[in-house]
């Protein structure tokens, strides 16, 4: 009787404590979400509705006064001249690089996972660039570019080829921008590949073996296939990434000679920053998104994981 009586009588604090710490575990990931989102709302969101609100008005920094002007900042890209070299500019840099950076990553992450002597000192030696700052890395290589005392023309004369101005050259400029850009984008790659070696079944490789396929012949039907969905991670984020890509340029070429190596993100901070038109630089932020939004459907469409499962 006295055991049912301190029963009932702790009963009612027990269903307070089990209603509240059942809606806790239910809503532990919303409520410790919120402080995160509401920054990531106040620093991203926000100025990127700022930012498409603008792109339709005739803001700038020096007339106080602006008006919404619809759609003129659009129609004035059409028949600027200097669009079209842009947009070049932009598709010849993250194409560029992200085929390189893949091809040579894949490369380098195929060697390392072959067990090969010193494999352990290539891994902590590709390593580096990555921890190197982009500042310094822009700095480095705009002295090994250097006409006069840098590196390459210094190697390139040791072997009596012609000893370009790399940064000074229309058709140099990018290629060299490119070059600079693949010695932190090589390794990038190379580490998302080789996890994804390192887990392709040893099972499958021997088997392959037994059946009598060569290592080319192994890597292409089996290993390939295998990492694919890690090859796809790959490219995605390399080239979501170079479509960001502003240090390096600024430091290297500051978008010169001209705008030979000027691509559109480069050019919106100079109209912006430079010439101060801040809802023409804003129509083209959104020019830039949608190339990113679309390059990256496009991506996903062609080569992304449910094509694959469309074809199974």
């Amino acid at each position: 009787m006295l055991t049912r009586q301190r029963t009932q009588e702790s009963a009612p604090a027990t269903g307070r404590g089990t209603l509240f710490g059942g809606f806790f575990e239910r809503h532990f990931l919303a409520l410790v979400s919120w402080p995160a989102l509401i920054v990531m709302l106040a620093v991203t969101a926000i100025p990127f509705g700022a930012s498409i609100f603008l792109g339709f008005t005739n803001y700038n920094l020096v007339q106080p006064e602006w008006k919404f002007t619809g759609l003129e900042n659009f129609q004035r890209m059409l028949h600027d001249p200097d669009i079209p070299r842009i947009l070049f500019n932009t598709a010849y840099l993250v194409i560029g690089t992200t085929v390189l950076d893949t091809l040579f990553g894949l490369a380098l992450a195929v060697l390392i996972d072959t067990k090969i002597r010193g494999a352990g000192i290539i891994r902590s030696l590709y390593m580096l660039p990555i921890m190197t700052a982009p500042i310094v890395v822009a700095l480095t290589w705009r002295a090994m570019f250097n006409n006069d005392a840098g590196w390459v023309n210094y190697f390139l004369g040791l072997l009596h080829l012609p000893q370009p101005l790399w940064l000074g050259n229309p058709h140099l400029a990018m290629p060299a921008v490119i070059i600079s850009d693949m010695w932190t984008g090589i390794p990038f790659q190379a580490i998302l590949l080789l996890a994804g070696l390192l887990s392709v079944p040893k099972e499958l490789k021997e088997a392959a073996e037994a059946d009598g396929a060569n290592a080319w012949q192994s890597f292409w039907h089996i290993t390939l296939p295998w990492i694919r969905p890690v090859l796809f991670i790959c490219v995605l984020l390399r080239f979501i990434d170079e479509f960001r890509k502003f240090e390096g340029i600024q430091i290297l070429t500051t978008g010169g000679p001209g705008i030979a190596s000027t691509p559109l993100n480069l050019q919106i901070y100079n109209t912006g920053l430079f010439y101060e038109q801040i809802g023409y630089a804003a129509a083209m932020g959104i020019l830039l998104v949608v190339m990113i939004g679309l390059s990256v459907g496009l991506i996903y469409l062609f080569a992304g994981p449910r094509r694959e499962r469309g074809k199974s």
